[in-house]
């Protein structure tokens, strides 16, 4: 972080952190990790998202966290979305390690979709007398389109193909039962999306969709294995009539030769 910022913070509301003027860098990159945990992997434009992150220390002293934040690349480049601690500041002993959880991300309605860098920053105390500013590498998400999208989206293709797998009349146990389960998720989608439960909803419509390729797949079994025995009785079948075929012919050779057939007795 710029020491000489100003870092917007939003805990229930949005705050100002302090300017820190005259901020000693003491702390090195390398002694925070932060690990990062958001509420779904998917993120949708207009969606909230609610982050917690463990912060690991590798510092020999203890730390003093006042300000803690989030900064995407949709924001102000002073904003920082998180949490303002300076009243009741979190203590981190030497080599420990602390959670922040319930950070409530907005992603805008109007972000860009696809690839969007963020980075985490901390403002406090290392040891007991030294201020610090720290930021983590950038990491990255994918935003895509609002939720509402994918999920009409998802609707149409997935009903789609639940009606072409119906008009298929599929012949497989195994597949109907495959089948029937894609509707009951299929409708449970609906339901979700009526609530406007979008990232439930989209789970569900995914679910439904992988019921109809498993569907598929062991309709596909089923018909290779039905073409084997139909194949294997051909064979069969083919073999039994040339059999009959030679025996007949046999004896009917023998019926032309009697005499030849009566000294081969003899």
């Amino acid at each position: 972080m710029n020491p000489f910022r100003l870092v917007a913070i939003v805990a229930s509301i949005s705050i100002i952190f302090a300017a820190f003027c005259g901020v000693v860098f003491a702390l090195d990159q390398d002694e925070v990790r932060v690990s990062v945990a958001w509420s779904s992997e998917i993120y949708y434009r207009g969606s909230s998202q609610t982050v917690t992150v463990l912060l690991i220390s590798d510092s020999s002293e203890q730390l003093t966290i006042n300000y803690f934040g989030l900064h995407a690349d949709w924001m102000d480049s002073d904003q920082f979305i998180g949490l303002d601690l300076s009243d009741d500041p979190v203590i981190i002993p030497a080599n420990g390690n602390e959670y922040f959880s319930l950070i409530t991300i907005q992603i805008p309605e109007d972000a860009s979709v696809g690839p969007h860098n963020y980075f985490l920053g901390i403002d406090g105390m290392q040891g007991v007398s030294t201020s610090f500013s720290w930021d983590s590498p950038t990491l990255t998400l994918v935003v895509q389109n609002s939720g509402i999208d994918i999920y009409s989206e998802l609707v149409n293709k997935v009903g789609g193909n639940i009606s072409e797998a119906v008009n298929a009349n599929y012949q497989s146990s195994e597949a109907k039962s495959l089948l029937n389960q894609a509707q009951n998720v299929y409708d449970q989608a609906l339901s979700l999306g009526n609530e406007e439960k979008w990232n439930e909803a989209i789970s569900a419509l995914q679910d439904a969709s992988t019921y109809l390729e498993q569907a598929d797949n062991e309709e596909q079994k089923h018909i290779e294995t039905n073409t084997q025995q139909d194949t294997l009785l051909i064979i069969v079948g083919v073999a039994v009539i040339v059999t009959v075929l030679i025996i007949t012919l046999v004896m009917i050779k023998r019926k032309q030769n009697p005499i030849v057939d009566q000294q081969t007795k003899t």
